[in-house]
């Protein structure tokens, strides 16, 4: 396997992008209107020798069941300049076993920074940037540990476990950082990561409680400590997120010095008698950025979920999520919210405004035991206010025809036009054959 093919994206990054990708405020001519798909953009078969790998490794992933013309590259977006944009795939190509396991029919497979452009009706991919350690090898998309929807399996049957891997990153999202270099979130900590313009993982921000040390999870097998820079200081409360619901949107500030992430779905647990199963409660979490290998937590906010009865029949409220998030303006965002429900799924834009709610930041409330996402909280009574939000767009009621129901990128273009893509899951998830796909959206109501 060919670990390092490191492309010239700081060159690209270099440019004055940053300028380019900001939200304007121009008026909406004519007023009011329908939302309307202006273009879709699909990636025809593309085989992942692209990205690094060479005939035997393409050969013994498609043994194991995976697609390798398919590769997922669009879990974060961000639009650079023009028809030019920055995604980032997850942690590659895995199917659910019989066991209630995954499978990693690929389990060297990094995750990766793409740089793509859209031309015509086409995704045309430009340049690869795998994710790697401090040693120069592929970090991989392998769970961490037992509580990371760990453990792992090379294909369906196998009986062999796969190793943990400390490094290992499920990444969502991807922005680009004024001072060169990435910020990606991603699920199996939720964490943050600081990504160099080579690929190599600077730092990554983990819940407290979390430092991704030397440990023995089985008995006699030891999983090193990850080989980058760990810091555990996000709140320790994040390590109650559910099973495989980790971080999936970063928001970035205009002059990059300010994020927002926010809890893909509520925290705490599902079954029956849970009290947190039906909640409607997530967290955000503002983040100063300026120093990006010194970042700190300055905010931690509640918002809610739309109530699942907007969305299609058939769904629950555990099937809710927030796929990504992007800036509007100060203390203002927008979240792609969507179900998780193949065949009667469901997306809207939300736009989220969090200039008066309450930061909980050291409320003795605001850890363990959850209390914000209990359904029977009253946040009248504890003294909170959440977040306020807005409807911008519902896909099902607005555009039929997007049928895809794991909608996980979002970029503003300008505050009239929103592109946002899907997760194809690498060709073998729930709608085997997927294609990876942009769709560039006229909206009915203006960002603001």
């Amino acid at each position: 396997m060919k670990n390092n093919l490191h492309l010239p994206l700081a060159g690209i990054l270099a440019t004055g992008i940053l300028a380019a990708i900001q939200t304007t405020t121009a008026a909406l001519p004519g007023g009011g209107r329908a939302a309307k798909i202006l273009h879709e953009f699909t990636l025809p078969p593309f085989s992942m020798a692209y990205l690094g790998f060479d005939p035997a490794d393409l050969a013994a992933a498609e043994a194991n069941g995976a697609v390798t013309d398919s590769p997922g590259i669009a879990s974060g977006l961000q639009q650079l300049n023009g028809n030019r944009y920055l995604s980032v795939t997850d942690r590659g190509a895995n199917i659910d076993r019989p066991d209630g396991f995954k499978a990693f029919p690929f389990p060297q497979f990094s995750p990766t920074i793409v740089i793509f452009k859209v031309i015509n009706d086409q995704i045309v991919p430009t340049d690869y940037l795998p994710i790697l350690n401090d040693d120069g090898e592929n970090v991989t998309g392998l769970p961490n540990g037992p509580a990371d929807d760990g453990p792992g399996f090379e294909d369906t049957t196998t009986p062999t476990q796969l190793p943990y891997n400390h490094d290992g990153l499920d990444p969502e999202d991807i922005h680009t950082l004024p001072g060169g270099g990435f910020i990606l979130v991603e699920e199996y900590s939720s964490s943050v990561v600081i990504v160099s313009d080579t690929g190599h993982v600077l730092k990554r921000y983990t819940p407290e409680g979390k430092p991704l040390a030397a440990v023995e999870y089985t008995p006699g097998v030891v999983t090193p400590a990850a080989r980058y820079s760990v810091s555990d200081s996000l709140p320790g409360v994040l390590k109650q997120r559910r099973a495989n619901r980790g971080f999936e949107g970063i928001a970035v500030s205009a002059d990059g010095r300010t994020a927002y992430t926010v809890m893909q779905s509520p925290m705490g647990g599902t079954g029956a008698a849970s009290p947190y199963r039906n909640s409607r409660v997530v967290r955000a979490i503002r983040m100063n950025i300026s120093d990006p290998l010194n970042m700190q937590v300055t905010g931690q906010f509640v918002v809610y979920m739309s109530p699942v009865s907007t969305y299609p029949a058939g769904n629950f409220a555990r099937d809710m999520k927030i796929s990504a998030t992007s800036w509007v303006s100060e203390d203002r965002l927008l979240f792609l919210e969507r179900s998780d429900k193949p065949g009667s799924g469901g997306a809207k834009l939300i736009l989220v405004d969090l200039s008066n709610a309450t930061d909980v930041t050291g409320r003795p409330d605001a850890g363990v035991p959850l209390v914000y996402e209990n359904v029977a909280t009253d946040f009248v009574t504890l003294g909170i206010t959440p977040a306020t939000s807005e409807v911008i767009l519902d896909v099902n009621a607005e555009l039929p025809a997007i049928t895809d129901f794991k909608l996980e990128g979002l970029s503003i273009l300008n505050a009239n036009t929103v592109s946002i893509s899907n997760d194809n899951d690498f060709g073998i998830g729930d709608v085997p054959g997927r294609s990876s796909k942009i769709w560039q959206i006229r909206l009915g109501t203006q960002l603001r």
